[in-house]
């Protein structure tokens, strides 16, 4: 602040000084010429001389002058006003370019070249404020594209996106009736885009249009040396019939593409009324299930894996229930799959092993061999805390990691990401035993199986239900036992309804089975009956024996 002040006032006495100076200047100035002119009557000559001139010139000529001169002066001006303002004008258009371009940004996907949500967004507000004719609004959604990414790269999933971006504007572009339908393509997502069709009479000349549209998205893609196939998934939804409003429009194609997604995925769905009632019934079962999670509803429910050649039980599968306080005992089948879609299953999934865990302890007081079986869902695997939770609960209640076993489905490894399968590494590290569930079904169990150090493999019920008169059916068992054995892996056949198929399956090696033909899945309190009903059976047996 000192600094500032010494400035000012240094430059306030240089601007007196410069001042005086001036001053002084003129009056030496103005001296020297007075004196000179009183010294010389040249002067005084010349300044009459000049008098007399001025006098005798005209007016006209005077004012010529003058005009000349403010003429001359207004002509500079206005020529530098004209260079000033032609400056200004090319400043002006250069912004204005580039407000176009940004503008264009704004609006343009990088990637594509389409059209972005941003105006995909206006164009369908402005099509709904019009309100003349149909409009369909086709919701596209690629299937997988993360697992290219994971695999190839994202380097290589944005080269596949702008192949599909153009082979939508290619199936468009080239309709079965052209000239007929005006089509607008938008990327509004990163694997999602959008196409608004507009001109058409009845809903099912759309039909043949988006199927084609399917079979040119399915061709092969050949990238980095790697022949990719990719399918997508189109929800279909159409104004004025399913709505005039533009969330409603999109949330009902929506809701058609996921219907596609849950029924095998690469498909087309129109939107149609149930679609909105089964929403309403999952909206409202998640919240029932928020409320069963508070109010302790559920209960963990036990059937138990026998030994065929001893019929001797081994231990348990664990299998959830829910006591609705409505309609009763809610199987897992009508609401584990919206815990999955909601990631309830995660809270769930956790309890689920803190009480199994405890159920367990309190088993081996009469058998310390007991294991029990927990099924274990991809969101689990996903869980960054769920290997710390088990080791915790493990160690809460002293049980050895080889007393739980995890079921996984194929499902599971078919979607597994990077992330689960090192969770499943560490929980092989940990000692858990990891069985591969309803094998056969899929494809991807057989890749699996070199990578991780599965302890078994559960035969699918399916092959199980025909194994007795289907030929075929037992080729596979036999096929699937063989294999088990080579590998030294554990077997155990699921769904034993009769003696038939524990027969075939012993003989085959598998030794493991559950099913009703043994016993139904029952609550603790039931199983510990079923167990003391056994054990005192097998009593009887043994003092029945005679002799030797």
């Amino acid at each position: 602040m000192d600094k500032f002040n010494t400035g000012n006032t240094s430059h306030q006495w240089r601007k007196i000084v410069l001042t005086f100076i001036a001053v002084g200047s003129s009056l030496a100035l103005f001296s020297c010429v007075y004196l000179f002119a009183f010294s010389s009557d040249a002067i005084w000559f010349f300044l009459l001389a000049l008098r007399h001139t001025i006098i005798l010139t005209p007016t006209s000529v005077i004012i010529t002058i003058l005009v000349s001169v403010i003429s001359v002066i207004c002509i500079y001006k206005t020529n530098n006003y004209r260079k000033s303002l032609r400056k200004a004008n090319l400043e002006l258009s250069r912004l204005q370019g580039r407000l176009v371009e940004l503008d264009l940004s704004v609006y343009l996907d990088n990637c594509t070249g389409l059209a972005n949500r941003f105006k995909f967004l206006d164009m369908l507000d402005s099509r709904m404020a019009e309100g003349q004719g149909n409009t369909a609004l086709c919701i596209l959604d690629l299937d997988d594209l993360k697992d290219i990414n994971d695999t190839l790269g994202h380097n290589v999933g944005d080269q596949v996106i702008a192949i599909i971006a153009q082979r939508i504007k290619l199936s468009l572009g080239y309709p079965l009736q052209p000239n007929m339908y005006k089509t607008d393509i938008f990327r509004i997502g990163g694997d999602e885009f959008a196409i608004l069709i507009m001109g058409f009479s009845d809903p099912e000349n759309i039909a043949p249009i988006l199927n084609q549209l399917l079979k040119n998205i399915r061709r092969k893609i050949e990238l980095s040396g790697e022949s990719i196939v990719i399918g997508v998934s189109i929800g279909v939804s159409i104004s004025p019939e399913h709505g005039t409003c533009s969330d409603s429009l999109l949330k009902k194609a929506d809701m058609a593409m996921y219907k596609v997604k849950d029924s095998g995925k690469h498909g087309v769905a129109f939107f149609k009324p149930e679609y909105m009632r089964e929403l309403e019934y999952r909206v409202h079962l998640e919240q029932e299930l928020n409320q069963a999670i508070i109010n302790g509803e559920f209960e963990i429910y036990y059937q138990p894996i026998i030994d065929i050649s001893t019929e001797k039980e081994l231990g348990f599968e664990a299998l959830i229930r829910w006591n609705h306080p409505v309609r009763g005992l809610v199987p897992p089948d009508d609401f584990i799959p919206v815990t999955e879609q909601t990631g309830l299953i995660v809270p769930i999934g956790q309890w689920i092993i803190k009480q199994v865990c405890s159920d367990l302890a309190l088993l081996q007081i009469n058998n310390p061999e007991y294991f029990i079986a927990i099924n274990i869902a991809p969101q689990q695997l996903a869980d960054n805390a769920f290997v710390h939770n088990v080791r915790s609960i493990l160690a809460s209640y002293s049980l050895s990691p080889t007393q739980i076993h995890f079921e996984i489905t194929e499902t599971t490894l078919m979607n597994a990401g990077s992330d689960n399968l090192r969770v499943l590494r560490e929980l092989n590290n940990l000692g858990i035993k990891l069985w591969i569930d309803d094998f056969g079904t899929g494809y991807s169990s057989f890749s699996y199986l070199h990578k991780f150090k599965f302890y078994g493999i559960k035969l699918d019920r399916s092959f199980i239900e025909g194994v007795v008169e289907s030929e075929r059916s037992q080729k596979i068992v036999k096929g699937i036992c063989a294999m088990g054995e080579a590998l030294k892996l554990e077997l155990l056949g699921e769904g034993i309804e009769h003696p038939g198929q524990a027969e075939f399956l012993l003989k085959q090696g598998c030794f493991k089975v559950q099913g009703y033909w043994y016993a139904k899945p029952m609550s603790l309190s039931t199983l510990n009956m079923w167990l003391a009903n056994r054990n005192e059976n097998s009593a009887t047996k043994i003092i029945d024996q005679p002799s030797v």
